[in-house]
């Protein structure tokens, strides 16, 4: 029998709302850093990361032999980076700052796709740094969650991931979602595949708030730079 996918964190039903409009936030390398403390937990492990491509699986090599990690070897070592995050997972640049403006505006949601048994040491993580918005850890679809976010926020709504099959998901599943790109990590960016259709992509919070906070005014006019030219590949 195929278990239900697993979630922790408040139901939507009781997620607080004080304002008609809703950002949604990925929160590895969106929020917090992943690839670059990713990449120091693999040097613990005599391992690293080649930029070569877009996935991680063939990608990660031993320094000594040149051999692949498997999937198990590479689902273990998140694993250690998911249980010591508070001690390995810094904010990216700017996050706390850019969140606590556009709060006085807007609800903001956190949702990772995280395992969720990993739950209290993020919520403890993002506690510490001063990011105490509510957060969801699922192996839902997240377009499926934020659908039905989107029948209790009835304003705008605006969803930011640095996976586009993500962004993906949640324009299937809810059109009217402003799309945003960030992955705080530039050396994976010219290797991303195809960004949905009115997808922002920008570079740091500088941007990303900037952005939002047109979304959450029903403006586009200040966004950054054409999907087509935000990266240099």
């Amino acid at each position: 029998m195929n278990r239900a996918p697993a979630t922790a964190g408040p139901p939507v039903a009781d997620l607080p709302q004080t304002h008609p409009g809703l950002i949604v936030l990925d929160i590895d390398e969106v929020v917090l850093h992943f690839i670059d403390p990713f990449c120091r937990l693999l040097e613990e492990h005599g391992a690293k990361l080649h930029f070569d491509s877009f996935r991680l699986t063939g990608n990660v090599r031993s320094l000594s032999t040149g051999a692949a990690l498997t999937g198990h070897e590479l689902d273990g070592i998140t694993e250690q980076l998911y249980a010591e995050q508070e001690d390995r997972q810094p904010p990216v640049a700017g996050v706390a700052e850019a969140l606590g403006r556009l709060s006085a505006d807007a609800d903001i949601i956190f949702l990772t796709a995280m395992t969720p048994r990993f739950y209290l040491q993020r919520r403890r993580l993002l506690d510490a740094i001063g990011l105490r918005h509510p957060m969801i850890a699922t192996e839902r679809s997240k377009g499926a969650l934020i659908a039905e976010l989107a029948e209790r926020w009835s304003g705008p709504l605006a969803f930011v991931d640095d996976l586009p099959p993500n962004l993906e998901g949640v324009r299937r599943s809810v059109p009217r979602a402003r799309l945003v790109h960030l992955m705080a990590n530039a050396e994976f960016r010219p290797h991303l595949p195809p960004m949905p259709a009115g997808t922002v992509q920008v570079a740091d919070w500088t941007e990303a708030e900037s952005v939002l906070r047109n979304a959450m005014q029903g403006s586009v006019a200040d966004d950054p730079l054409p999907l087509a030219h935000a990266y240099p590949s």
